[in-house]
């Protein structure tokens, strides 16, 4: 059988029948305005997944043919990781407001990054498993992990419903924004002295429980010092030094510009940036 180093043929995606599960339209800056670049797709066949891009919008993915899709298959190391029994298994059934983040498939192979995301992955589960042992009002409740036929499948949690990013474009007035900042301190002092820093705290990355803030999504969470990778924090809210590995002052640089929008107190430079 006849097969590309990274595609397979066409006559072998007809042959199999691969079941189109996602699609999304990717656009790129060009000459000050957006511009439609390609359509990537997502396909399933049994237990595996491929991904395609087509030079096209198309609004109903069914109508794709398939057989003349370039597909290749996305390495499953690469998205689910092994399952380890030092790993906390999610509830089951799972709590009805339960959260489970799963990798993005869609966004496989658009960067180095999205190219590992189970190392992505098995970096927020050894973060969460340290924040599960000492749990804090302002953190995201961990519940545990999702696995089938051993692999790691997703990471659950507690269920949030508004960002802090939603309430500031929404311009709400009626949330504490003292009490907001002490609450996102209060966190973020929690993971520095567990030995963890964030290194992605931003309005996006802070939820809501009643009035309480929550520090969410914990991809870029290492220890001090320990290496980013390719992940690293949201641009504008790091401090931007170059520096390939996990530290403090990305937490302080972050939540120096979070004081200065909630409060109106910049400290830094940071709140400038």
């Amino acid at each position: 059988m006849a097969r590309h180093a990274t595609g397979l043929t066409a006559a072998y995606i007809q042959r199999i029948k691969m079941e189109i599960c996602q699609s999304n339209e990717a656009w790129v800056e060009k000459d000050g305005d957006l511009a439609f670049d390609h359509t990537k797709i997502i396909l399933r066949q049994d237990d595996d997944y491929f991904y395609a891009r087509v030079p096209f919008r198309e609004n109903d993915p069914s109508a794709v043919d398939v057989a003349r899709l370039d597909a290749r298959k996305i390495i499953m190391d690469s998205v689910w990781p092994p399952a380890d029994s030092r790993f906390t298994a999610a509830p089951d059934p799972l709590p009805a407001d339960t959260y489970v983040k799963q990798p993005q498939l869609l966004h496989y192979d658009d960067t180095p990054a999205s190219r590992n995301l189970g190392a992505l992955m098995l970096g927020e589960i050894e973060a969460c498993e340290v924040l599960r042992l000492k749990p804090h009002p302002n953190i995201a409740r961990y519940l545990g992990c999702l696995t089938n036929k051993g692999r790691v499948t997703g990471l659950c949690f507690a269920r949030y419903s508004t960002t802090l990013a939603q309430l500031l474009r929404e311009g709400a007035s009626a949330f504490d924004k003292h009490a907001c900042f002490r609450g996102i301190e209060a966190g973020f002092k929690h993971m520095h002295a567990l030995g963890l820093v964030h290194n992605d705290l931003n309005p996006s990355n802070i939820m809501f429980d009643g009035r309480e803030p929550i520090i969410i999504d914990f991809d870029s969470c290492k220890t001090e010092g320990e290496p980013l990778g390719h992940k690293g924090g949201t641009f504008g809210w790091t401090t931007d030094d170059g520096d390939p590995c996990s530290r403090k002052e990305n937490d302080v640089y972050a939540l120096e510009k979070l004081r200065g929008i909630l409060l109106g107190e910049a400290t830094t430079a940071a709140v400038a940036k």
